[in-house]
């Protein structure tokens, strides 16, 4: 008997101190964990407390959540759609977010996006240090579950555990900032937070962005240059580029799926061809996915490499950044992958000829035609400038440019001018060195203002200028 009390009171004492860690993690985590702005935490609300049966669910990055509008696909399948993607979702997780949904909802199809920055070296090497914070925001938003126990458990090596199971250790240079703290507490006493809304209010009172219901994000926001601009650059993407995770957990969704009756199908939403070109060897990650899915019997459809007389949102007015489609751009996408996956599912050939057999034959096949700017700051002196002494170089800011195009260039069929302006109102022309499609300019690294640069193919009617560049 006395042996029995002792046991009992033992645990109670572990009982009541389980229960002090979990509260003072939670406020631990009202206090440091910034989710005010995040849009994983609005959607999994939705998801949560949406209570119809999601038919046909939709996983993958925020190409999936600004360009597929699942009330669009509603009114083409007339079954239940459901966007359940997050920011730089990898595999580990829309492979669980996938459990999570077959948990509550009889799922009939899924369509996964393959982005491949998430796929690929970098994010997608979700085990590491730097790639583990798109999964810690989805994880922040899951419901206790055994399910998200063992997300928490598959994600990272054990010596990240801490950081994965008390999400507040991730801000621990910020604990003892009393500024900080005031301000996420002041976001968290907002009506907007409160209620798991989702918007984002201009100066002048119009409504940009807010949530479109269903994992949607309606974004009404245009190019912030005028055209397609891209400020930095990226590696080229190498043969077989998927890492050894992502395609563990493609995999597991693969088996998942064919053992819970679930159709499952790859898509990859468009990006401008500014981005794929400036990258380059995107081919080999076409290849890849290609081979994957003859191997395990998968429909894929890279929408890259549609043609555009089936689907065009070349127009930088579909944009609102250099990925991601804008809400006119999500209305055309969304209408023409509801009809297109439901000609397939019927059997019907009204797309046979839809797609390109590369990416590379796309772009031989177009039209002379500019995709947009590159410009990025160089450190090339001995290059750009060979004469100045190197103690003397740290003056200069040099900026390549570099103009994307399907067109074969050189210096005599393509013009680039840039003009400054440093905050008078008036622009001045700038010197510009052109080698072909690229050229430099060299400015005074004490100068800032902005820059107006305009490109021109010779033969074509139209320029393309992109205005107000910050420097």
């Amino acid at each position: 008997m006395k042996s029995l009390r002792s046991f009992v009171s033992h645990i109670k004492i572990l009982v009541l101190f389980a229960v002090v860690v979990i509260a003072v993690t939670e406020v631990m985590n009202y206090l440091y964990v910034d989710d005010t702005t995040e849009f994983a935490r609005c959607m999994m609300h939705e998801f949560y407390e949406d209570d119809t049966n999601i038919d046909r669910l939709y996983l993958g990055s925020s190409h999936v959540f600004c360009d597929i509008d699942p009330t669009v696909l509603d009114n083409i399948n007339g079954e239940y759609n459901f966007n359940l993607a997050s920011h730089m979702q990898q595999m580990i997780t829309s492979y669980y977010l996938l459990r999570e949904a077959d948990k509550k909802h009889h799922i009939s199809r899924v369509y996964l996006d393959l982005f491949y920055p998430c796929t690929n070296a970098g994010k997608g090497n979700f085990r590491e240090y730097d790639s583990l914070s798109p999964s810690w925001a989805v994880i922040n938003q899951l419901r206790p579950s055994a399910n998200k126990l063992s997300y928490m458990l598959d994600l990272s090596d054990p010596e990240y555990y801490y950081l994965t199971f008390l999400p507040f250790m991730r801000y621990r240079e910020k604990l003892f900032s009393s500024d900080y703290i005031a301000e996420i507490v002041k976001g968290k006493q907002t009506t907007e937070w409160k209620n798991y809304a989702y918007s984002y209010i201009a100066p002048d009172g119009s409504e940009i962005i807010k949530s479109g219901g269903k994992g949607f994000r309606i974004y009404y926001g245009e190019l912030e240059y005028g055209d397609f601009c891209m400020k930095y650059e990226e590696s080229s993407i190498a043969e077989n580029p998927m890492t050894k995770e992502s395609i563990e957990y493609l995999v597991k969704i693969i088996e998942y799926c064919e053992s819970h009756d679930i159709e499952l199908t790859w898509i990859v939403c468009p990006v401008p061809d500014l981005q794929l070109t400036c990258v380059g060897g995107y081919d080999n990650y076409v290849r890849q996915v290609t081979e994957l899915a003859e191997q395990y019997h998968i429909p894929y459809y890279d929408f890259n490499l549609c043609r555009r007389e089936y689907l065009d949102v070349s127009d930088g007015k579909y944009w609102f950044d250099t990925g991601h489609l804008n809400s006119y751009g999500a209305e055309v996408y969304s209408k023409f992958l509801g009809d297109f996956l439901l000609a397939q599912e019927q059997g019907k050939d009204t797309y046979q000829d839809c797609f390109y057999g590369s990416y590379e034959e796309k772009i031989h096949d177009l039209a002379s035609e500019i995709f947009g700017l590159q410009i990025v700051q160089s450190r090339d002196y001995k290059r750009y400038l060979p004469d100045v002494a190197e103690e003397d170089r740290e003056e200069y800011a040099i900026y390549r440019l570099r103009v994307v195009t399907s067109a074969s260039v050189n210096n005599d069929n393509i013009r680039i001018s840039v003009k400054k302006d440093l905050g008078t109102g008036e622009a001045e022309e700038v010197p510009v060195v052109q080698e072909g499609s690229e050229a430099y300019v060299i400015l005074s690294s004490h100068e800032h203002g902005e820059l107006y640069i305009e490109a021109e193919l010779k033969g074509e009617a139209e320029s393309v200028r992109w205005n107000g560049i910050q420097y």
